[in-house]
């Protein structure tokens, strides 16, 4: 069936999961139904009852009293080496950005990660009021993750690894005038350069504006996404690093203004930031990136 069905968008992304639904439920009630009566006429006695519920309530006092990570069940962290460039070769701005996907904080990994929380120059009175948070669109290289993510942190970083690194950074321009056609619409023709980036992993395009058409997927424009109340925008992922620019063309159904922003994650890290990687303790699972961050209007 694919990731999209047979069936087109929108439904084509149900259908599937309904199937599977359906056939894992039917075959369940096959295997399951037999026995429970049996289970019923067991689980009704009360000191059956009773021994359950004294089990569960020891179970949880019990697992209160030991740390919930090790090697085998690590705690994920999510660490982001945030560079928002402008230009070829220019960075405005370096960040390191945490979040993490479970029910423990960001507070209580810093706690029991000492040589981290001195690194990044955390004192014992850090909380989220006064910390410096993470905003979700910082996150774009790897949407839709970040929707799972709460009270993201954000920390100041140097970029001199990054430039001694690299000389050209991703970045998109006008390779042909643009096309005003006789209803007004104006087509922009663009070019992606990925600079010298060693590893690319993905590139997304956030799109705002009165987009009525793109180059990409048979000219058939995605869903569009609404994030906190802002004005809708198309998402656009392109898998790994290719050896020529890409070019592509954008269509508006009007004069104002496409909004272009683009996130490039490259899997390099910098010395200071692999450095910094290492000081995770050994029950973290740690998946570090670089994300370059850049916008344009067209």
């Amino acid at each position: 069936m694919g990731m999209m069905g047979a069936v087109p968008p929108p439904y084509g992304y149900y259908v599937p999961d309904v199937v599977v639904a359906a056939s894992v439920g039917v075959v369940t009630g096959w295997c399951v139904g037999p026995l429970i009566p049996v289970c019923s006429h067991w689980l009704a006695r009360s000191s059956i009852l009773q021994l359950l519920s004294h089990i569960s309530v020891l179970a949880l006092a019990l697992s209160s009293q030991f740390f919930p990570y090790s090697n085998a069940a690590p705690k994920r962290v999510v660490f982001q080496h945030t560079l928002v460039t402008t230009g070829v070769n220019r960075i405005v701005d370096s960040s390191y950005e945490f979040s993490v996907v479970d029910s423990n904080s960001l507070l209580f990994l810093f706690k029991y990660a000492p040589e981290v929380a001195k690194e990044l120059h955390i004192g014992q009175e850090l909380s989220f009021e006064t910390a410096n948070m993470s905003h979700r669109e910082t996150w774009m290289g790897i949407f839709p993750v970040p929707f799972l993510f709460s009270q993201s942190l954000k920390f100041p970083a140097r970029s001199d690894g990054i430039l001694k690194r690299y000389r050209y950074f991703p970045h998109i321009s006008n390779y042909k005038p643009h096309a005003v056609s006789s209803d007004k619409s104006r087509r922009v023709h663009l070019e992606f350069y990925l600079g010298d980036l060693e590893e690319v992993w993905v590139s997304v395009l956030n799109i705002t504006g009165p987009l009525s058409s793109w180059s990409f997927a048979d000219n058939m424009l995605s869903v569009p996404e609404t994030v906190d109340g802002g004005p809708p925008s198309y998402i656009l992922r392109l898998s790994g690093n290719s050896q020529r620019n890409w070019t592509f063309w954008l269509e508006a159904s009007s004069s104002d203004d496409l909004r272009v922003e683009v996130a490039v994650v490259d899997q390099v890290l910098d010395d200071e930031a692999r450095r910094l990687k290492g000081l995770f303790p050994e029950w973290a699972d740690v998946i570090a990136y670089s994300s370059f961050m850049s916008s344009y209007i067209f």
